[in-house]
């Protein structure tokens, strides 16, 4: 049963996919730390929510440039 779900979560499972997840993660723990409505994070260690959003925000940039697409040309260039 679980692996028939996740067959159909394929998409949503992918690389790319949860890197931009965790990013969304590091977004949130950010602003609410920023406007004092949850602080869990010690200030000595905030420096690193910044630093780890910019890592995941440029993993996943190069996990989406990295996508070949099948035809070797983007499908802008053949519709034209």
């Amino acid at each position: 049963m679980v692996f028939l779900y996740l067959c159909k979560m394929k998409i949503y499972l992918s690389t790319s996919a949860i890197l931009l997840y965790i990013n969304f993660l590091i977004g949130i723990i950010h602003c609410l730390h920023e406007f004092e409505l949850f602080i869990f994070i010690p200030d000595s260690y905030y420096m690193f929510i910044p630093l780890s959003f910019l890592v995941t925000f440029t993993f996943w940039s190069i996990s989406i440039n990295m996508k070949k697409s099948s035809g070797g040309r983007s499908d802008i260039w053949k519709k034209l």
